[in-house]
């Protein structure tokens, strides 16, 4: 396994990052990994926890593992809600096949700068499904019954979301190459692809990712060059809108608060589920109902009857989905992590500040694409929580100079 260090770290972790298109890909790389490393630990629990690393990831997953376990002694599904679990239960052992690749401060940037090669892939590949109607993997453009498209590229309904919760990465890599204006143009593909996506809730998460990373940026270097590169950077995103605004009538439709099409017609009832989760939740506040437990709720109380709701149905909504599931322990677990990522916003180490920022977007309060336990969701958060432990792990502080000394000539 030391041999894997070998190899270029910023390869490896883009490799896993661009599975998130491959359907169930990512997925399989995290249970093959798991796998390893249940065996390391089963051969040696102290050989495992030795791993720098590997506690601290362990500390941050049980803000979400432990009200896990306790929710499945009220789940209302417990067969759904031990898989959940156990799916988390197994981040826990593939982190540390990853936590043995080392990354140095130039791996890092190479590792944004590809990863930033990648979202352009994805961003083209959204204009390949609407130009030809299919993505370059095949999944086909989605036809609203209003005769309007949906670009959802090979990443599905987690296509503008995923291209937002990555954005800090691409942002700064075009800014490592020369922050001028021609780059900041660079940035309005990938915004356009989000308003594509007709999402608001992933419009909102590239305004968010936006004003994190202005956050970041101005804290670190407070000087007129990054003020006029952020400035040029809000301006290609106001021209993204303003563009989806007069070219996509999905976009206009579903910034008017119109359902899109009756497969997403859950924007219409959006107050319906979200009241049917506060109710669950004041119901089940003690432990919830099981984590993805809220559509067998609906469905066996039979509350929502305006349409027919699936048992994988999601609120849509994380704060409301932990919860109902999960109850208080769920909420004062999610409170912790924030407080965790939030100490590492004001970290002195770009790279740490960004992708603390990064996994911050992953699991918004306020995201609702896609469910907060699904498969999808937890592969953005193994891969960029495992990210953030390894970097805050392998880069050093940067060096402060003394005051007196930066004020004197070289």
């Amino acid at each position: 396994m030391q041999r894997l260090s070998e190899l270029s770290p910023s390869i490896i972790w883009v490799i896993l990052f661009f599975t998130l298109s491959l359907s169930s890909a990512t997925r399989q790389f995290i249970w093959l990994m798991a796998l390893v490393g249940l065996v390391v630990f089963a051969r040696g629990p102290r050989e495992f926890l030795s791993t720098d690393g590997v506690r601290k990831f362990w500390i941050v997953l049980a803000c979400f593992l432990v009200p896990a376990a306790f929710s499945l002694f009220g789940a209302i599904n417990f067969e759904r809600s031990l898989s959940g679990a156990v799916r988390f239960l197994s981040y826990g052992f593939a982190v540390w096949v990853l936590l043995q690749i080392k990354l140095d401060r130039d791996e890092s940037h190479r590792l944004m700068s590809l990863v930033g090669a990648v979202m352009m892939l994805w961003v083209v590949d959204g204009l390949v499904q609407l130009l030809t109607g299919f993505s370059v993997f095949g999944n086909p453009l989605i036809e609203l019954d209003s005769g309007h498209t949906l670009v959802t590229g090979s990443l599905r309904m987690g296509y503008g979301s995923t291209l937002a919760i990555l954005s800090p990465f691409y942002l700064e890599a075009l800014r490592r190459t020369g922050s001028g204006p021609f780059n900041s143009i660079l940035a309005l593909p990938l915004f356009a692809a989000i308003v594509m996506s007709g999402n608001e809730a992933s419009m909102l998460h590239a305004l968010v990712a936006l004003a994190g990373y202005a956050f970041i940026l101005r804290r670190l270097e407070p000087d007129a060059q990054v003020t006029s590169w952020l400035l040029s950077l809000v301006f290609s995103f106001a021209l993204a809108v303003l563009s989806g605004l007069i070219l996509s009538d999905t976009f206009s439709a579903s910034a008017a608060g119109q359902a899109a099409s009756d497969a997403y017609k859950a924007f219409d009832y959006l107050p319906v589920f979200w009241e049917s989760a506060w109710q669950g939740f004041t119901d089940h506040w003690v432990n919830g109902v099981g984590i993805r437990g809220w559509g067998s709720m609906v469905v066996s109380m039979e509350s929502i009857n305006v349409l027919p709701v699936s048992e994988r149905w999601h609120p849509h909504l994380y704060l409301l989905e932990v919860a109902v599931d999960t109850g208080v322990p769920g909420l004062v677990g999610y409170a912790l992590f924030f407080v965790f990522l939030g100490r590492r916003l004001f970290d002195n180490r770009p790279e740490v500040a960004l992708t603390s920022l990064v996994v911050i977007l992953a699991l918004f309060p306020l995201n609702s694409s896609v469910s907060f336990y699904s498969y999808f969701n937890g592969n953005i958060l193994f891969l960029t929580l495992a990210l953030l432990i390894a970097l805050d792990r392998d880069l050093q502080p940067l060096p402060q100079l003394d005051p007196v000394d930066a004020s004197q000539p070289a």
